[in-house]
């Protein structure tokens, strides 16, 4: 048996075989696109990868020139723009739709001659255009461009992006001037869904675009000028809300307040004039980049049943004062019944043993407004006076949804309290979501007097994640809900 296996083995082939050496150019077509597109996303700075890769060889050369997507970003940022090189990608795109970048480089001495060479080229493919980005150009410059396509049709555009330069939308009162922003007024643009505006008077824009699902603005004059007060604020947002039916995700920032520590009245108060609040249903990220007051005032005149997040000017979660509970817990129908994460601020100070004299006025609507929110995730109190634990044990059976609880600098509870709290929500069992984890955070945690037994320390540690630490900074990054949880990246002004 043995010898015929050997003999058997000795007249067969070796079945050892040598691989053949394969190229890179016998990739299946969808690899190499798919390698060409990362390369040409990665490829910031120096010569465009699709150029050098159309004179490595004939293959790569016939790829690279047969995908229109690869041409199909024009750049205009050089001193001397190379036009006629854009006016080869033009023709690569094969009627495929683009975007164009324009920033200040071609316009160093306001050079008109560039700016209508750009217009030249865009304007008789303006029907495919799909994104246009406007960045810091100089004033005489941005007329030319929009003044040009004031007149035109722009069927496939989906996002506009417009900077001014710096110093006319900062921190300034906005500066008056004829001429008015008014892109495509003569035309359309029915496909825009996104509009981004720093620095540009939007009045005259954003009612002609009633698609848009996104919107950013930066502006001195979006609350009003020269001086408005919180009406003006509400009312502002209020309009736009009202000409824009599907917006999703709203980003307004006036660029003019910087005090951080506020008054704790700011917290508290809520303007007895404001409008009556109004009712938008697709809107469901907003971020307000003013005062407190200001917040306060808008946030009780919006009903947004769809909002799930809020954040602010640092773009962490937007501080909903106190004072705001009142119009949570009473407003028809639930103002925010949607939101997955609240941030509330009392403004205390943890030294300061004074309670303000409308805290257990708004305190006292914190159970009936967190009744409201079935979708609540997330719960942070900052600077809040909870008047020797009066205030926490509604988290017991309110918030069903509740996991996370952050208390940062506040005051008046005890960490017996807060172990009361958790185990009721533990010995409602699937009636009611236990607390996962719980933050305490404190300024000059020795300095500071938060009540706290052993006993009760070690059994939160076993009961849920806990974190007590010391920290003068309210947002810490990284252990927020939206960014741990969510793993949400805040919607960013340019």
């Amino acid at each position: 048996m043995s010898d015929e296996t050997g003999s058997m083995s000795d007249d067969q082939p070796s079945l050892s075989i040598k691989p053949s050496p394969r190229h890179i150019n016998d990739l299946p077509y969808d690899v190499f696109h798919l390698i060409f597109s990362i390369c040409c996303e990665a490829s910031k700075t120096g010569v465009p990868f699709q150029v050098l890769a159309s004179h490595v060889c004939r293959t790569w050369r016939q790829h690279a020139i047969n995908t229109p997507s690869f041409w199909t970003k024009l750049e205009f940022r050089q001193k001397k723009p190379r036009f006629e090189k854009y006016q080869v990608w033009l023709e690569r795109t094969n009627g495929a739709p683009f975007d164009v970048s324009i920033d200040q480089g071609p316009f160093h001495g306001a050079s008109v001659k560039h700016a209508k060479e750009i217009m030249r080229l865009i304007v008789p493919n303006i029907a495919r255009l799909r994104r246009l980005e406007v960045l810091t150009a100089p004033p005489k410059i941005m007329r030319i461009i929009f003044d040009r396509l004031a007149r035109v049709s722009a069927p496939q555009l989906r996002k506009l992006t417009v900077r001014a330069e710096r110093d006319s939308w900062w921190s300034e009162p906005a500066k008056q001037t004829k001429w008015k922003f008014q892109p495509f007024v003569q035309g359309e643009a029915p496909s825009l869904r996104e509009l981004n505006l720093y620095g540009i008077d939007p009045s005259h824009v954003i009612g002609r675009f009633k698609d848009l699902r996104y919107v950013r603005i930066k502006w001195s004059g979006i609350f009003g000028t020269p001086n408005p007060m919180a009406y003006d604020h509400a009312k502002s947002v209020q309009v736009l809300l009202n000409a824009l039916p599907d917006l999703q995700y709203l980003l307004v920032d006036d660029g003019g307040y910087k005090k951080y520590y506020t008054d704790t009245n700011d917290f508290h108060q809520v303007p007895a004039q404001l409008p009556p609040p109004t009712t938008h249903d697709a809107l469901k990220h907003i971020s307000i980049a003013s005062s407190p007051a200001n917040i306060n005032a808008i946030i009780t005149s919006l009903i947004l049943p769809k909002l799930r997040y809020a954040i602010d000017r640092q773009q962490t979660e937007l501080v909903i004062g106190v004072g705001c509970l009142g119009a949570m817990a009473q407003s028809d129908p639930s103002p925010y019944s949607g939101l997955l994460s609240l941030r509330l601020g009392g403004g205390c100070s943890v030294s300061d043993k004074i309670t303000h004299p409308q805290n257990s006025i708004n305190m006292g609507y914190l159970e009936p407004a967190l009744a409201r929110l079935k979708h609540l995730r997330s719960l942070t109190f900052e600077r809040v006076d909870f008047e020797d634990d009066q205030y926490l044990p509604c988290l017991g059976w309110t918030s069903h949804k509740l996991e996370w609880l952050r208390l940062v600098n506040c005051r008046g509870f005890t960490l017996k309290q807060v172990r009361s709290t958790v185990e009721a929500r533990l010995q409602a069992k699937k009636k009611i979501q236990p607390l996962v984890r719980l933050i305490i955070i404190h300024e000059r945690l020795e300095e500071c007097s938060l009540p706290c037994e052993e006993a009760d320390k070690e059994w939160l540690e076993s009961a849920v994640q806990l974190v007590i630490k010391n920290c003068i900074y309210e947002s810490i990054p990284g252990e927020d809900y939206l960014s741990v949880v969510k793993g949400m990246r805040p919607l960013r002004y340019v």
